[in-house]
């Protein structure tokens, strides 16, 4: 065997350990895959049980569809097109130690390393699958020939539509690098392209932004390839195409090997760009602005933790998680054109669940390497506490005062329900903060977890995340349940209660319980830094 293919075979291996270890020491990952596993059971019921229909309406008197065969074809390009492009964006570009694995073997070897790694981990259940698929087609048309030439035709179009994606991520990155424009405004891109696509995903319009494309790639070689199915099944369809077909695409592969090669060749042998030329301190450039106004400590703890989170916005990845309760009140505006009632309400909520998670759930581990240095200065609990709650609270309290006026202007609630909202939403978010410190201080996180397949970042442990979304629901609920239109209406029936002092009582409770909260969460956090002894 060569020194070549050995060293190719050991990243493989290296990069498969890697993956496993990474899997053991991060069980909620694991239980990730477990759950998406469970969600994909049905689709692949659906793709097997498709591909048996597909294949029984053959035998009927049914006209040819050459369309529609072309159509799965461009289907099953496309799909794995998208992956690949996510999954080469997003981690199998950036392998662990690659500079020191580029001093022992080529970037080519390394390549084909981690497409193998790849393969096993992703290819292997896609294959299994396609295999059903192309067996359930074979039964269902009554032609056991068609089973292989529907395998080995959709996996050549799996294989190539992953390879273009990992090219065209490819292509975005080498852009990155060598752009200081594209550089700045990745995470802009990344956010939209993100936004975009539950934009899609939740408005039911995944065939109309699609069908424009699939209708452009039908009549092409990769549609063409749809044709070998029915040819296997002895449906009238056109060899000449389908052999063309089948070798445009195969013949894609062996041409984009070299090309793939070339563009990880030109990505990780790159300087890159430096983010910034001056030699001055987070501190010094944002601090010093802060200081009219902040005790230097706390300016310079917020000055580090906006600069973190500008320079490495994926460690602020799990803070968006309550977003993901406003995507359904987003697409129905959208699509009525009207905020309804109950909007406002929960962007408050959410507000507030952001504002306190952003800086302040993990005081202490998130300091890393220099938490020696903090824990030593003076005062270290009024500029770790005061300071991560001082950064939140910046961002979060006047985006969601905002967010929550304009949204209870443009919907149906009066000025007074609305004047009340907004208080209650500076309340919640105020406490917030508070509230998370103290837990984050009894649950720290000092080391640095997979956020992505290839990033790590110190984020607040899973407990504690949870723990805290737990007490501030608690605190929102009174506050909640007074500014929803069904029970204000119903309280106001029966009792004769007007909504705005049926809000202020909902203020009154909700402001009681943060407050409690609050303090003994601010306060234990400060006895946890100032007594807080490195082992």
């Amino acid at each position: 065997m060569s020194v070549s293919w050995q060293r190719t075979r050991t990243v493989g291996r290296t990069e498969l350990r890697r993956r496993w270890r990474t899997l053991r020491d991060n069980p909620s990952q694991l239980l990730g895959i477990a759950l998406m596993v469970l969600f994909l059971l049905p689709a692949v019921g659906v793709i097997v049980g498709g591909a048996y229909f597909a294949g029984s309406a053959l035998t009927g008197e049914v006209s040819t569809p050459i369309r529609f065969a072309r159509q799965v074809a461009v289907g099953i390009w496309l799909a794995t097109a998208v992956f690949g492009g996510i999954r080469g964006y997003t981690s199998l570009l950036d392998p662990d130690n690659r500079d020191g694995l580029l001093t022992t073997i080529s970037h080519g070897q390394l390549l084909v390393g981690l497409f193998a790694a790849e393969a096993t981990v992703l290819g292997t259940p896609t294959v299994i699958v396609l295999a059903l698929a192309a067996i359930a087609f074979a039964v269902g048309s009554g032609s056991l020939a068609a089973a292989p030439v529907v395998f080995v035709a959709a996996t050549l179009l799996a294989a190539t539509g992953f390879a273009t994606g990992v090219g065209v991520a490819l292509l975005v990155k080498n852009g990155g690098v060598r752009s200081r424009l594209l550089y700045r405004l990745r995470t802009v891109v990344f956010v939209a392209g993100f936004l975009a696509y539950f934009a899609v995903l939740f408005s039911n319009s995944t065939s109309d932004v699609l069908g424009p494309l699939i209708g452009v790639l039908t009549p092409t070689p990769i549609g063409w390839v749809g044709e070998a199915a029915l040819l296997a099944a002895g449906v009238d369809a056109s060899f000449t195409r389908a052999a063309a077909g089948l070798v445009v695409v195969a013949g894609g592969l062996v041409v984009g090997a070299p090309v793939l090669t070339r563009l990880a060749g030109w990505l990780w042998y790159a300087d890159g760009l430096e983010t910034t030329k001056s030699t001055a301190t987070p501190t010094d450039a944002t601090g010093g602005r802060l200081l009219r106004w902040l005790p230097q400590p706390i300016a310079g703890v917020v000055a580090v933790d906006w600069t973190r989170a500008r320079r490495a916005p994926i460690s602020l990845s799990y803070a968006i998680y309550p977003a993901f309760i406003l995507v359904t009140p987003i697409m129905e505006t959208i699509q009525t054109g009207s905020v309804a009632g109950s909007f406002p309400v929960l962007v408050a909520f959410c507000g507030a669940w952001v504002t306190g998670a952003l800086f302040t759930l993990n005081v202490i581990g998130n300091e890393g390497a220099v938490l020696p240095a903090t824990v030593l200065s003076p005062d270290p609990a009024r500029a770790l506490v005061g300071g991560h709650l001082v950064a939140g609270a910046l961002l979060g309290l006047p985006a969601t005062t905002l967010a929550v006026v304009a949204l209870g202007i443009a919907g149906p609630q009066s000025l007074a329900s609305v004047a009340t909202l907004t208080i209650g939403a500076v309340v919640i978010a105020g406490c917030a903060g508070p509230i998370a410190t103290g837990i984050g201080a009894a649950f720290p996180r000092h080391e640095a977890v997979s956020v992505s397949r290839s990033r790590k970042a110190i984020i607040p442990s899973t407990f504690a995340f949870v723990i805290y979304s737990l007490i501030v629901s608690i605190v929102a609920l009174p506050l909640l349940l007074t500014h929803t239109g069904l029970i204000t209406h119903l309280v106001a029936d029966t009792l004769g209660v007007s909504p705005v002092v049926f809000g202020g009582v909902g203020i009154a409770i909700t402001a009681v319980f943060g407050v409690a909260f609050g303090l003994f969460s601010f306060l234990y956090a400060r006895r946890t830094v100032e007594g807080y002894r490195m082992e």
